[in-house]
């Protein structure tokens, strides 16, 4: 059961692997939509990257340094 830590410090757990995208949207749906990668435990993945166990995730949107790399 992966435990999602968010930069918050606040915790999702998960029955089974999740992705970035799955995190994303129950955080909520304008998250969702404006997701375009995770960086999980630092490194930095697609948005449907499946987290099989304990990791810290911080989601990466247009807002977001690396995600304007990613938009380029």
């Amino acid at each position: 059961m992966p435990a999602i830590t968010l930069p918050d410090g606040n915790q999702l757990e998960y029955d089974a692997p999740v992705s970035v995208m799955d995190v994303a949207a129950d955080i909520g749906p304008g998250l969702a939509k404006a997701t375009l990668a995770g960086e999980v435990d630092g490194v930095l993945v697609d948005a449907g990257f499946e987290i099989e166990g304990d990791a810290s995730l911080r989601i990466i949107t247009a807002r977001d340094a690396e995600g304007l790399e990613i938009i380029r």
